[in-house]
């Protein structure tokens, strides 16, 4: 398989989050560094007949490892950490054909780049299969030592491709708790919108970004006017079921752009980048108009929003929380029953 298409093979699918994108051109660099120095003891056990030239082996493979650390990986597109293990694989087989069997050790190191970067297996296999077609590459040239050949290619062959699928699946497994932790940690459980902590994780994000651009954005708060009384005559279970039903709601009437957050109880926020006042103005009366259709027995439910804009009600995600506190509760005061946006 061509370099060409073992990239191709990638395009489309993420990175294994278990490294970073960055991260993977790092291990790239690192690995290929160590793994040329590595070399250099080895050379010094083999006989005479091993020349001076031969350290430029080495010195290609450190030079590989410099070109990854200093590749602009904001720029760089995914599906070229697929051209890493092509490369090194190449370096190495023409290590052992131009020096000794015995470097075949290298291709472990291509093992543990792939399986850390693609560590689903039907990712890793083309480069597994790239890997064992060079280690029975010398069977092709070698005349005499084809036995010893034969020999790492069965004693490699297999270690590599174990070590691969082994780490791969820890990789998948760490990955996949890592995934489920975060998502613990940033969704609300009842309803599965952000959490407290994403939403002033976001509103840093936010601030920040739309400070550096001079853009407006907006922060609604909103809870619900008649939610007591479900809890008091109907009880929690039920509570909760139209909690988790407002939460749809509200995400089904938002941009994709939008992103909404549970702060506890019935109280929910929604952050609207590149927003200003009458653009959030009408996204409230939206929600609004979602909300009015629900209904548990004998109690209709209904809305009351705040709106704070940045940077016009503050410039911090504290100000801008109070600030569309400030104005639900003005809302609540000014309106008897339920709200109406105007």
């Amino acid at each position: 398989m061509t370099a060409t298409a073992l990239a191709a093979s990638t395009n489309g699918t993420p990175v294994a989050r278990a490294v970073t994108l960055r991260g993977a051109w790092r291990l790239a660099g690192l690995l290929f560094i160590a793994g040329s120095l590595s070399t250099l003891p080895g050379t010094f056990l083999l006989d005479d007949s091993f020349e001076t030239w031969m350290y430029l082996v080495t010195a290609v493979g450190v030079l590989s490892g410099v070109a990854c650390l200093m590749v602009p990986w904001w720029r760089a597109s995914e599906s070229w950490l697929a051209v890493v293990p092509v490369v090194a694989v190449l370096e190495i087989a023409t290590a052992v054909a131009v020096t000794d069997f015995v470097f075949t050790y290298l291709y472990f190191f291509v093992a543990l780049y792939v399986s850390l970067v693609f560590p689903e297996p039907r990712r890793m296999a083309p480069f597994l299969a790239m890997v064992v077609v060079a280690l029975l590459a010398p069977l092709a040239y070698e005349d005499e030592p084809v036995r010893e050949g034969l020999l790492w290619a069965f004693a490699a062959g297999p270690a590599i491709v174990l070590t691969a699928l082994v780490v791969g699946r820890l990789t998948s497994r760490l990955e996949a708790s890592r995934e489920a932790y975060r998502r613990l940690s940033t969704e609300d459980g009842l309803t599965g919108v952000g959490n407290y902590r994403s939403l002033i994780e976001r509103l840093r994000h936010e601030t920040a970004r739309h400070h550096r651009r001079n853009r407006e954005f907006a922060v609604l708060t909103l809870d619900l006017d008649n939610f007591k009384d479900v809890n008091e005559t109907q009880g929690h279970l039920v509570g909760d079921l139209l909690l988790a039903i407002v939460g749809s709601m509200i995400d089904l009437k938002v941009r994709t752009e939008d992103a909404v957050f549970r702060q506890g109880g019935d109280e929910f926020s929604v952050i609207a980048p590149e927003t200003g006042h009458d653009e959030a103005d009408g996204l409230a009366a939206r929600i609004e108009h979602s909300l009015s259709t629900i209904s548990s027995g004998d109690t209709d439910l209904s809305a009351s929003v705040g709106v704070a804009v940045f940077p016009h009600d503050g410039t911090e995600p504290g100000e801008l929380l109070d600030a569309a506190d400030t104005a639900l509760l003005s809302r609540k005061r000014r309106l008897a029953g339920p709200t109406r946006f105007l």
